[in-house]
């Protein structure tokens, strides 16, 4: 009788603790907040999760920063793995300086050494793009960029990790890193000069993203070839 109670406590906490987290759906930041709970504008940091389990979470963060031996401004990107132990509350210790809450279904937080992240879901199948074909649709030749049918800029991408980016309205152009990362089957164009593109759909000419800045809502946008 004692150990179908114990069973019966770990079946019942195993529903509770993972009811709240819906497997293989991709999570954003939506800003990025210090121990005073200002807005911080200039945070640089981008971050996805991924549940992989009831309990875990992939994580993968990105940002850019000056390379002290170079003088560049390279993209690095971090991965790992949040392990959630089982909690009696909705807040699980990741580390000594990290823990994560859930709120709801769709959302969570994460804090870390007096910061705070949330995040939301979003409502997102992965669409199995080929990482090939856009690599060599993205690399094929110059692609104007609409983001919410504004046009402003022209990417080259190039096969040694560079783009060129020129302002359709100004004489000039720069040079900077980018990086094409899968992240569990989802997709994503990390630049420095731009947010990140989540590819959404790869079609011969026209790239569709949906562009996610921690900073705002999550904008429409296309990559078309000039014509």
């Amino acid at each position: 009788m004692k150990n179908i109670l114990t069973l019966i406590i770990i079946f019942v906490s195993t529903i509770s603790f993972g009811q709240n987290i819906e497997e293989e759906k991709l999570w954003r930041t939506k800003g990025v907040y210090d121990s005073l709970g200002n807005f911080i504008e200039r945070a640089k940091v981008q971050s996805f999760l991924f549940s992989s389990k009831s309990n875990q979470f992939y994580r993968l963060r990105t940002q850019d920063k000056l390379n002290m031996e170079t003088g560049e401004t390279k993209v690095f990107v971090y991965r790992d793995t949040l392990n959630l132990n089982s909690s009696d509350t909705k807040t699980y210790k990741l580390s000594d300086k990290e823990t994560l809450t859930l709120h709801s279904n769709d959302s969570l937080t994460i804090k870390f050494n007096g910061y705070t992240f949330p995040y939301v879901k979003l409502d997102l199948k992965s669409n199995k793009i080929d990482l090939e074909n856009l690599k060599s649709e993205l690399q094929k030749e110059p692609l104007i960029e609409s983001v919410e049918e504004v046009k402003e800029y022209r990417f080259t991408y190039q096969k040694n990790g560079l783009v060129k980016v020129k302002p359709l309205e100004r004489d000039s152009e720069w040079e900077s890193e980018y990086k094409i990362i899968d992240f569990n089957g989802f997709i994503i164009v990390q630049g420095i000069v731009s947010a990140p593109k989540l590819i959404t759909k790869l079609k011969k000419g026209k790239i569709s993203f949906i562009e996610i800045d921690y900073r705002f809502e999550n904008k429409n946008g296309e990559l078309n070839k000039i014509r």
